[in-house]
C-alpha cells in the first residue's frame, strides 16, 4: 500500500502486529523497491497457523511470502508467544500478545 511507502520516506515509523504485516508484503518505495526487502522484522508465523490448526484455511503462507520478497523474518523460540522486533523505524509483533512489547518499542523510538 502507498500510504506505507509514504509514511515510511517521510521518516515515519511502519509498525504492524501479528497478521498485520501481511498489509506490508507488497508495500513499494518510491525507488520501486519492496519496503520490506532486506528488514528485519516478525508476524505470525507459519508454524503458530500450524499449531493453531488454520493452516489449511490460510490463503497464503505469509511468512515465506516475507522470505520471497526479502525481509529477514525472527520468531521467538517458542510459538505463540510475546516477540517484538525494531529495524530502525519499522517496529513488528509476533502475536496479539506481542501488542504491548510492540507498542513500547513504538514508544520508545525518537
Amino acid at each position: 500500500m502507498i500510504i506505507y511507502g509514504g509514511i515510511w520516506e517521510r521518516g515515519g515509523i511502519v509498525s504492524a502486529v501479528c497478521h498485520g504485516y501481511c498489509d506490508l508484503l507488497n508495500t513499494k518505495l518510491s525507488d520501486g523497491n519492496l519496503l520490506v526487502a532486506g528488514k528485519r522484522l516478525t508476524g505470525f508465523s507459519w508454524a503458530e497457523e500450524v499449531v493453531a490448526g488454520v493452516a489449511k484455511k490460510m490463503p497464503y503462507n505469509a511468512e515465506a511470502e516475507m522470505k520471497r520478497r526479502g525481509a529477514r523474518c525472527e520468531k521467538a523460540f517458542l510459538p505463540i508467544v510475546s516477540y517484538a522486533v525494531c529495524d530502525g523505524q519499522s517496529v513488528t509483533g509476533q502475536t496479539p500478545w506481542s501488542a504491548k512489547a510492540t507498542a513500547k518499542r513504538v514508544a520508545a523510538l525518537p
